[in-house]
């Protein structure tokens, strides 16, 4: 799976103050299972890790347009509590 190539789709340019999308794309075969603790299987767990560029940070809940919450499907935390910049 680490050498798997993948597609990041992002603006070429950002106003400042402005909210925006980043897509990541993983060509995986999704009928692939992993096995869990309690020996059942589920879909596989595949992750990113995203360092933003400096003076970029992750938008507050509120801020996030609600098109983009209708998708679904994502979920991101801080990589790092002392590094805000490193989603995951």
């Amino acid at each position: 799976m680490a050498k798997k190539l993948i597609d990041i789709e992002v603006p070429q340019s950002v106003l400042s103050d402005t909210v925006f999308e980043v897509v990541v794309k993983i060509p995986y075969d999704t009928q692939i299972k992993e096995v869990i603790t309690n020996g059942k299987e589920k879909p596989l767990n595949v992750r990113v890790i995203l360092i933003l560029p400096e003076g970029f940070q992750l938008a507050f809940p509120d801020h996030i347009l609600p098109e983009i919450n209708k998708k679904g499907n994502f979920y991101f935390q801080i990589y790092y509590p002392d590094k805000k910049k490193i989603l995951w």
